[in-house]
């Protein structure tokens, strides 16, 4: 397995629906002695493209310019620390009716190809990510809930054997809820939309879910008022409770209170209603939100797979799945 020197580590950009990530990691052994990420460094910065693609349907020249910013500053880090480096954009790039020729203009401008990824492709991605995490046997659902879109997979033990992509996000369905606090009728008609999303949802029976991304991440922060860098377990008890707390109390206020940016809070509110959503649609009681997800699971294929680690796969092999779509929505 590579060792801990520049060449050997590899770096990774996801331009998400409501945040840019850079991660700068390695492969090393898993338990089985399958190759699996260590994160040796990770940042983020929050610049809600989602929310704009929501309200406008596109990305504004304002919007580019923080974005080539922060790609610029964080591909300057990974060139630095890292001998290889992947750069992948998400559901508010793949909604945004300019996405397409701002990505090209980004990746003239950075230096460096951008890779959109399809719907698919992320689901398979964020299962590669946490696969090492998954029970070798037995029907699983792997939920990672973004800015702008959620991504469904149902796996047999490590193997996906279908995923969806459904667009309904937090950031997405925020744009559609006025009021801080978002209203009742508000939350009641934004509950509508993500049951629309749902029919979109692969089937099956799955006896566990796990959860990523960063509507997941931030609820468990909310809820436990630290960073989860371990697997921790969230209720649909808990997820209630935050309900109540999301619509009672403004973004401003919650965020002082719990030392969250309350501009992720904010998110929260739409985003506890999709996951919520998605675990009663599959009879399922609670979810364990892992650290890990879309990111490492760049990271991999990008080692493992080469040039192509960003195209859809088939069924066979891991990452693949049966039966894969992707549902609109919200």
């Amino acid at each position: 397995m590579p060792g801990r020197g520049r060449r050997e580590r590899r770096a990774v950009i996801d331009i998400g629906s409501d945040t840019v990530h850079l991660i700068i990691g390695r492969l090393v052994p898993g338990p089985g002695g399958e190759p699996t990420v260590e994160t040796l460094e990770s940042h983020s910065e929050l610049l809600e493209l989602g929310l704009e693609v929501a309200r406008y349907g596109r990305i504004d020249p304002r919007d580019l310019r923080d974005l080539e910013a922060v790609v610029t500053r964080f591909a300057a880090k990974a060139r630095r620390e890292a001998g290889h480096l992947v750069i992948g954009a998400t559901e508010a790039s793949r909604r945004a009716e300019n996405g397409g020729e701002v990505l090209a203009e980004l990746a003239r401008r950075v230096g460096e190809p951008i890779r959109l990824l399809s719907g698919v492709r992320e689901a398979q991605l964020g299962v590669l990510g946490v696969s090492m995490r998954l029970d070798e046997r037995g029907e699983q659902l792997v939920v990672d809930s973004g800015g702008a879109s959620t991504e469904l997979s149902l796996t047999s033990g490590r193997e996906v054997r279908a995923a969806a992509s459904l667009g309904a996000g937090a950031a997405a369905l925020r744009g559609a809820m006025p009021g801080d606090p978002p209203g009742p009728l508000t939350w009641a008609l934004a509950a509508t939309a993500v049951g629309a999303a749902l029919a979109g949802a692969p089937p099956g029976r799955p006896a566990k879910a796990w959860a990523t991304g960063g509507t997941a991440h931030h609820l468990v922060r909310l809820e436990r008022k630290t960073r989860n860098r371990k697997p921790a377990g969230l209720t649909l008890a808990e997820m209630e409770r935050l309900s109540g707390e999301l619509l009672r109390k403004p973004a401003e206020k919650l965020g002082r209170q719990r030392k969250q940016d309350p501009r992720r809070v904010a998110l929260l509110a739409p985003g506890v209603l999709i996951v919520a959503a998605v675990l009663r649609r599959y009879g399922l009681e609670r979810c364990t939100v892992l650290p890990e997800g879309v990111r490492e699971g760049m990271l991999l294929a990008s080692a493992l797979e080469g040039e192509t680690w960003w195209q859809d796969r088939a069924a066979e092999g891991r990452g693949g799945g049966e039966e894969e779509r992707k549902a609109g929505g919200a």
